[in-house]
């Protein structure tokens, strides 16, 4: 599978696309990069050491090495968990392309429409390889994000540098042996979520590197019996069963970008939780008992059960429970109370609040009935709620002006993006300087 993987990833043009995939990818880059400059103060990993001169890093400053420029814009861009989405491959896309291949680009000093083609073929090998690994792995704790998203990475940089063919069969190939993540960290409300991002993103220059100095890497690294498929998953995966990714753009379209701060199994709980309440205009005193029904796959993934006691923002960005009671007592999501973990009236929503799975609710759905202390009942449901509750290019502007809290300097980089098929990445990277 890896050769016929790397030549696949080496064919991939951002002009070849689909009209519609080429415009979600500029979008993508778009909210991904305003979500990062809004994430800056949430970053746990320690901020690399700082040069005159170097590596772009998100907040300022530079760095000497291009491996951890990409490592910490990683971690900063998935600090508010705001970032872009598949629902079928259960991960993050731009949190671990992007940082890698801008810190490419900028050693390269990359034309804007190679950094394209680069994104381009990293959201693809991504979502190939997961689209049949996810619903098997998940289950087992291991995360979507860091064993699969390091792959796109790794494609994405070896474009912007050139590799040969042999190269990059070598960098995919090593790539199987150092992904690795686990959803255990939102089941203790620990940290290692943002280093599963910042890992990834960091593997992608690391294999690409070695595979350039001529380390090799085996040729049934992903399908091989002790492959990575194999150990991962417990049975084979064929290229023919990744091939229809690899072509036509899906992997990009179907991306979400997410509206809210929280995980991206509950924006469209998220998403109903504020329309019923805009639309019923309910006192939070008055509801008696919270119902949420959601897709089954979704509702047991770590964390997404947590009714509390609540440690930390990564605790509460996967409760379904606590994204529901702070929306109910608030009316809608706000950054702060992910951060403020005690509230006696949301506590109290919270607990009478009842989590069931429903099979007949497909992924990105969810069901909420209310129950007031008066007798009355208020239910309603979203189903495929990817194009609700994600970002578009019609209500980009006022939510990315926001995140930037500058709208002069947002719109500096939405033209940026939009110039890049035309231009150098460097003029983008001028504007996230600035």
């Amino acid at each position: 599978m890896i050769p016929e993987l790397a030549a696949a990833a080496q064919r991939i043009r951002y002009q070849d696309l689909p009209e519609a995939a080429q415009a979600k990818l500029r979008l993508l880059i778009l909210a991904n990069l305003c979500v990062a400059v809004a994430g800056v103060s949430g970053v746990k990993l320690p901020r690399p050491e700082a040069a005159t001169e170097g590596y772009f890093l998100f907040g300022g400053g530079h760095t000497a090495r291009a491996e951890e420029a990409a490592w910490f814009n990683a971690a900063v861009m998935h600090a508010r968990t705001q970032d872009d989405f598949h629902p079928v491959g259960n991960l993050h896309l731009a949190t671990v392309i992007l940082p890698a291949a801008m810190a490419a680009a900028e050693r390269e000093g990359s034309g804007g429409l190679a950094l394209l083609d680069a994104v381009a073929t990293g959201y693809t090998v991504t979502v190939a390889l997961s689209r049949p690994g996810s619903v098997i792995t998940t289950p087992k704790g291991l995360r979507s994000t860091g064993i699969y998203t390091p792959f796109g990475a790794t494609a994405a940089v070896g474009r912007l540098l050139g590799l040969d063919r042999a190269q990059l069969e070598s960098a995919l190939a090593i790539t199987a042996s150092l992904a690795c993540g686990l959803t255990q960290c939102w089941a203790d409300g620990s940290d290692e979520w943002q280093l599963h991002v910042a890992t990834a993103a960091q593997t992608g220059l690391r294999a690409c590197g070695l595979a350039a100095q001529g380390f090799v890497g085996g040729r049934h690294a992903l399908d091989g019996k002790a492959g990575f498929f194999s150990a991962f998953l417990g049975q084979q995966v064929a290229f023919a069963d990744i091939e229809p990714d690899l072509t036509g753009g899906a992997p990009i379209t179907e991306t979400i970008m997410k509206r809210y701060p929280v995980s991206g199994i509950c924006q469209p709980l998220t998403f109903l939780t504020e329309r019923m309440m805009c639309q019923h205009r309910i006192d939070p005193a008055a509801i008696e008992a919270v119902r949420i029904n959601m897709n089954p796959f979704e509702m047991r993934y770590s964390g997404t059960l947590n009714k509390g006691p609540y440690r930390s923002f990564s605790d509460v960005l996967m409760s379904a429970a606590y994204c529901c009671a702070a929306v109910l007592q608030r009316g809608a999501l706000q950054f702060d109370d992910l951060m403020q973990l005690q509230d006696p009236e949301r506590d109290r929503l919270i607990a009478a609040t009842e989590i069931e799975d429903d099979a007949s609710l497909p992924k990105m759905s969810a069901r909420l009935q209310l129950r007031l202390r008066d007798g009355g009942v208020v239910e309603d449901e979203v189903r495929d709620a990817g194009d609700l509750v994600g970002v578009s290019r019609f209500n980009v502007d006022d939510w990315g002006a926001a995140l930037w809290g500058d709208a002069a300097e947002y719109a500096r980089c939405r033209d940026a993006v939009e110039a890049l098929p035309e231009g150098k990445a460097s003029a983008l990277l001028a504007t996230l300087r600035a």
